[in-house]
């Protein structure tokens, strides 16, 4: 009731009652929370197999509550499951976490960390200390972090500075490491959080074609333009789809080159220029469908699965501890990733907690994929 059926405790207690049960309202919260964490381990186990049974890996996030204060639910996930972690921040350094799957992160400082510095903007003076101090090195958290602490700046927003520093190093270590798999594209809107931390980043068309949908203008002739655009942005869209179904069939030059003309056209219109000009600044990570066909267009699937968490949110409002908050996440995570495996998730549930007989559902993930 409480997991399958998303049904709120005082909801249950009513209709146990009604039954003839005697319960109460604290006993349905102790049992529902016990039950869920008989699948913790399971849950960590099928975020582990699940991102290694594709190349691309869906993410996304949609705010939560835990005992009053913000937090955010990251989903992960691609056809064959869906994972659900809540956590007080979504920056790089907490998606890098996720995709570290629990292995401690450390900070190294190769070319690598420089050329993201450069890119985050960090100043040329900071730059040149950490050269001096820290390159061809690698730090633990504790470490790099009394470390920047010393550093000659006098930035208004030292902490953002830090942040930055930490992003950088932590980004280029997990690109050196081994000890999980560097994760090949991750598919996504284009929150800064999630760029430059996979080898690829393809990002969301749906999601670009809404930006141009919420341009509206009075003027009849600028609307014709936004509307006239808009066709031609979803026509080309379905081109994509049709190239990935049969790409033996489409020249893609010719495609790239139906790109730049789209995006690349002066409209007049000032406001619906300007997102022209962003997205085909984005040309690499919208048509990366043309290095690997595979990939998705749209991060849907990532969507879906915070719609889910969206609705329990609804019906139970936030948790109140961490507890409940893990309880939450492990239960979507696990009936999610039931469905997509076709498993049946009230016989599987009735499993662990009676005899713990069915195969777990990230051994019948990896069997799918052929990676068992």
């Amino acid at each position: 009731m409480k997991h399958m059926g998303n049904m709120s405790e005082s909801n249950i207690h009513s209709l146990l009652t009604t039954w003839g049960v005697k319960i109460s309202k604290s006993s349905i919260s102790r049992i529902a929370l016990k039950d869920a964490a008989l699948f913790h381990e399971e849950a960590n186990d099928i975020l582990k197999a699940g991102i290694v049974s594709t190349k691309y890996t869906h993410i996304d996030d949609t705010s939560a509550r835990d005992d009053g204060k913000q937090h955010h639910t990251h989903i992960l996930c691609n056809p064959f499951f869906t994972a659900y972690v809540t956590t007080p921040h979504k920056d790089r350094l907490t998606v890098l976490r996720l995709l570290l799957l629990g292995n401690e992160m450390k900070f190294c400082f190769n070319d690598a960390t420089f050329e993201l510095l450069e890119i985050f903007k960090v100043p040329e003076k900071v730059q040149n200390y950490l050269m001096t101090e820290c390159n061809g090195k690698t730090f633990k958290e504790e470490e790099i972090k009394s470390i920047i602490q010393n550093i000659p700046s006098t930035n208004r927003n030292p902490d953002q500075l830090h942040r930055r520093i930490l992003e950088a190093a932590g980004i280029a270590w997990y690109h050196e490491q081994n000890e999980v798999p560097i994760v090949h594209t991750l598919v996504s809107d284009d929150a800064a959080q999630f760029r430059h931390i996979a080898n690829w980043h393809s990002l969301c068309w749906v999601h670009a074609g809404r930006i141009i949908k919420k341009i509206n203008s009075p003027i009849p002739i600028f609307q014709e333009t936004i509307d006239k655009v808009l066709d031609e942005f979803w026509s080309y869209y379905r081109t994509l789809l049709e190239f990935q179904v049969e790409p033996e069939k489409y020249n893609a030059d010719e495609l790239q080159e139906q790109f730049d003309k789209i995006f690349s056209q002066k409209t007049g219109f000032i406001p619906l220029d300007k997102i022209l000009q962003s997205l085909f600044n984005n040309k690499e990570k919208l048509l990366l469908v043309f290095k690997f066909p595979q990939t998705p267009l749209h991060n849907n699937s990532a969507e879906l699965g915070a719609r889910n968490a969206v609705r329990k949110r609804d019906v139970s409002l936030h948790t109140n501890s961490q507890e409940g908050t893990k309880a939450v996440d492990t239960s979507l995570t696990i009936i999610q990733t039931a469905k997509k495996l076709g498993v049946n998730v009230r016989d599987y549930i009735h499993d662990r907690i009676t005899k713990n007989e069915m195969e777990k559902l990230a051994i019948t993930l990896l069997k799918k994929v052929g990676l068992d």
